[in-house]
């Protein structure tokens, strides 16, 4: 099968790819016939090369790809850019962050040098420090903030390595001045702020944890700056009441980010074992499909959605 047309829309959205990226971006696709795809388009001189990462496992050489110039709408050169290693960041994962690193990494860079950027719920640091790594000649300072039990410890061993700082901090009454940072990241977390279930709330259940912490974000974001934040949509499946966290739908979503303009929305659903770009209109229609099948332990919901916000 031919990919042309899908390859080409996804380098339009994202500017650049690996053949990874591609496969799970692109509908009902065979890793063969990507592969067999991209070789017919570089031939054609349609996508290019512009450049490497490294794979931390097998330490092979990965090309990334964009459309060459005369095939391409956007302005920006992707040369020489730090990237994130997502390599090691999705080693072993099966989540969500499969799609949603993938998408703050096609969404925070290219970015300029001398950014303050915050990392909210950053957990255990991973991120955070890959996000250091990645604008350490850039000069960005990196800071994550999480109120999970059991964090304290992992912040101590890792507050003296250079170009992030972590603290905790509760993200609806954070300890920031006003428009301080960039770009703020907010993964997987919002839909666990003030549930009384979850590990990171603190004190009594909060129904508004979420739009406290989305109004202190706004609050400490530059004029201008922009957020990456991924959340669990509207979910079919017969998993319980998920007590742990929310999940989202067009009504509760427009509440929570009725403050910011999206820049982009990107949904995708977990079919078959992996996870797939879809559209809005065909969510629905996908998961009556599905049935009332159980989702894997750890997932949040079958749909997740990234959206790049700004203010």
């Amino acid at each position: 099968m031919n990919y042309v047309d899908e390859i080409i829309s996804v380098l339009k959205k994202s500017g650049f790819a690996d053949r990874y990226l591609l496969y799970s971006q692109v509908e009902n696709a065979i890793m063969a016939d990507i592969t067999k795809t991209i070789a017919y388009l570089q031939q054609k001189k349609i996508i290019r090369v512009e450049g490497h990462r490294k794979n931390s496992r097998t330490g092979l050489s990965i090309p990334i790809y964009s459309l060459a110039s005369e095939h391409s709408s956007l302005n920006t050169t992707h040369r020489g850019i730090d990237r994130l290693d997502l390599d090691e960041l999705l080693a072993g994962v099966l989540s969500e962050r499969v799609v949603e690193y993938g998408f703050l990494a096609r969404n925070l860079l290219p970015s300029r040098s001398h950014m303050k950027i915050l990392d909210v719920g950053t957990e255990r640091s991973a991120l955070t420090k890959a996000l250091s790594k990645c604008g350490k000649n850039k000069k960005w300072e990196v800071f994550g903030i999480d109120i999970a039990k059991g964090i304290h410890r992992a912040f101590k061993e890792e507050k003296e390595e250079p170009g992030h700082l972590f603290m905790r901090m509760d993200a609806r009454f954070m300890g920031f001045r006003d428009e301080v940072f960039d770009k703020i990241i907010c993964i997987s977390t919002v839909e666990h702020i003030g549930v009384q279930s979850s590990h990171y709330i603190v004190g009594e259940n909060d129904v508004l944890g979420d739009v406290k912490a989305l109004s202190e974000i706004f609050r400490i974001l530059k004029e201008g700056g922009r957020v990456v934040l991924t959340i669990p949509y509207i979910d079919r499946s017969t998993r319980g009441n998920h007590k742990e966290h929310r999940i989202y739908n067009s009504y509760t979503l427009s509440k929570l980010i009725s403050r910011f303009r999206v820049k982009r929305k990107e949904f995708y659903i977990y079919i078959e074992g992996k996870w797939k770009s879809c559209k809005l209109k065909n969510i629905v229609n996908k998961l009556q499909l599905i049935g009332n099948s159980e989702i894997p332990s750890y997932l949040h919901s079958r749909v997740c959605l990234c959206l790049l916000l700004e203010k």
